[in-house]
């Protein structure tokens, strides 16, 4: 005697053979007396929901309905044939595989058809897209007043930048642009090949992109020329090159010698012809704004704070040859001896026991000094890069900038100022690469300790072991986390905005403030939140395409 139900069609074919009604009643209705309120109860709010939305979008409800029953039919059809097509399938393994979730799946629908409606409704049904109509007269009280974006797009592009220099931040838009159109075209693999040479000259204009932007953006400064200046660039180049083949990083080559002792000079006359030229006249940081302020912030923290992040992370891991306790410990004794010469006279002027408590500062080289001993076996590198890092991850990110911009003066010197962008770039930098040093870290010791053995088996040296083969791993690893830092450093840019910079969120202020575009906050934010929407969705585009190419998480 068999358990399951069975239906007979008038050709004698069966169906729903394998079906245990029972069960599957039990499993869907019937199981706990919990199981049947919560299915009544979502049925209940379910109706309600869509009889109220069927009031209002009659249309779109109906659809959603309709598209929810053939769903249901689908799935039931494929279950008692037991043959689903791949959508049907689809449907019952994710939407609708028990009472309960298809009746969520139909409020959720209901819900968003409501929401999509509401929005479309407001944003562009009922909304104005004239400039010349955003004072409160013209509004509509559920609609958007769109025309505030045109009518500001100056403020939101570029702040308080003189209009003459517009062009400018054109000319560094279509210059980024040129040159990812070029390196998406030459990189294509038909190409590759090809155009190898070309490849060579893009990467080369890339690593000079930084400073081809800094011309445009800030501009070049009229000078004499320094021969002196000229010479020790070629000296530090020439010192950077005999470093990098001494450690056989790179190999010895006469022309790329000659190269590299040219190429200083050739880059300041290039430089001081811009600034005689009087083409790029300087511009004050300070008057940068808008959404280019924003990409400057981020952009420089990004570019600045991965090779930062990659030497502290070397540093906290490295295991160079400590200094010996018989130096740091009479070295640490002598060094505090002395500072307690100072404490009588900080003493007897304290006036407060903080004060007073501050006067034994000496005592802190003792305690420095038992650290480099005790936890870091006197690695100096070590230590200093574990301080580092765990003092400025202790700390939040607007302390930083606070921090940044009240001290600078006290470093900058009398009657030197420097610009507000400048030192939030410094500060934001030293954060992030804390953070970015911590994520390669990770990689370094995700690396098997065979690859460190098979480097020292092959003759590497230090140098030579990280280049061309620990890091490449261990980046290719982290390529997640790497971006994810990107997308971080880009989005919290808008930190900026407290510290009186008027970037793309912070400029609103000064937005609303006109009598014309007086309460539109919601229109700007809601562009703002496209903007960061979209540049976060191209870097995380992008670095699911470089996993790819990589090969990452294949094993």
């Amino acid at each position: 005697m068999t358990t399951n139900s069975e239906l007979t069609t008038p050709k004698g074919r069966t169906i729903g053979r394998g079906i245990n009604w029972k069960l599957f009643m039990q499993d869907n209705l019937t199981g706990s007396w919990m199981q049947t309120i919560t299915v009544l109860f979502l049925a209940l709010v379910t109706g309600f929901f869509a009889y109220g939305r069927y009031e209002a979008l009659p249309i779109a409800t109906l659809v959603v309905l309709g598209a929810w029953v053939l769903g249901i039919v689908a799935v039931v059809i494929g279950e008692l044939f037991h043959k689903h097509t791949s959508l049907s399938r689809w449907l019952k393994e994710n939407l609708l595989n028990s009472f309960s979730n298809s009746l969520l799946t139909l409020f959720i629908a209901l819900v968003l058809v409501s929401a999509i409606n509401g929005i479309w409704q407001w944003g562009y049904v009922n909304a104005n897209f004239n400039p010349a109509e955003t004072t409160p007269e013209f509004r509509s009280d559920n609609g958007a007043t769109w025309g505030v974006l045109w009518g500001a797009r100056k403020l939101l592009m570029t702040g308080w930048l003189e209009p003459v220099h517009s062009w400018r931040v054109w000319l560094s838009l279509g210059f980024i642009l040129t040159m990812w159109a070029l390196t998406y075209v030459t990189s294509r693999p038909a190409l590759k090949e090809k155009l190898r040479t070309v490849r060579k000259v893009l990467n080369g204009f890339w690593l000079l992109s930084p400073v081809v932007l800094y011309i445009f953006f800030a501009g070049v400064p009229a000078g004499e020329y320094n021969i002196r200046g000229i010479i020790i660039g070629v000296c530090v180049l020439v010192a950077i090159y005999a470093l990098l083949w001494s450690q056989k990083v790179i190999p010895f080559n006469w022309s790329s010698i000659v190269t590299t002792a040219f190429a200083w000079p050739l880059l300041y006359t290039i430089w001081w012809f811009i600034g005689n030229s009087g083409q790029f006249s300087p511009i004050d940081p300070d008057k940068w704004g808008g959404l280019m302020l924003t990409l400057i912030i981020a952009s420089s923290v990004i570019v600045l704070a991965f090779p930062l992040g990659m030497v502290l992370a070397l540093a906290r891991r490295s295991e160079v040859f400590g200094i010996p306790a018989w130096l740091i410990w009479p070295v640490a004794v002598a060094t505090t001896l002395w500072g307690f010469t100072t404490t009588p006279e900080l003493l007897a002027t304290s006036r407060n026991l903080v004060e007073q408590i501050m006067s034994f500062w000496p005592l802190l080289i003792l305690a420095i000094a038992y650290m480099i001993h005790q936890v870091f076996n006197g690695n100096i590198v070590a230590g200093a890069g574990t301080t580092f890092i765990e003092l400025i991850r202790s700390v939040p990110l607007i302390t930083l900038l606070f921090m940044g911009i009240v001290m600078a003066p006290f470093f900058s010197g009398e009657g030197v100022s420097i610009p507000k962008p400048w030192l939030v770039i410094v500060g934001y930098t030293l954060f992030s690469s804390a953070y970015m040093a911590e994520a390669i870290r990770g990689g370094l010791q995700a690396i098997p300790k065979g690859q460190y053995e098979a480097s020292d088996a092959l003759g590497f040296n230090g140098s030579q072991k990280m280049r061309f083969i620990i890091l490449p791993q261990a980046l290719r690893i982290v390529i997640p986390a790497i971006v994810g830092q990107f997308i971080g450093a880009f989005k919290s840019s808008s930190l900026v905005s407290i510290v009186g910079l008027f970037d793309f969120l912070g400029i609103n202020r000064s937005i609303v403030s006109n009598p014309d575009w007086l309460g539109l906050r919601l229109e700007l934010y809601v562009f703002m939140a496209v903007i960061y929407f979209t540049g976060s969705s191209v870097m995380s585009a992008y670095s699911r395409k470089l996993e790819a190419q990589l090969g990452l998480g294949d094993r």
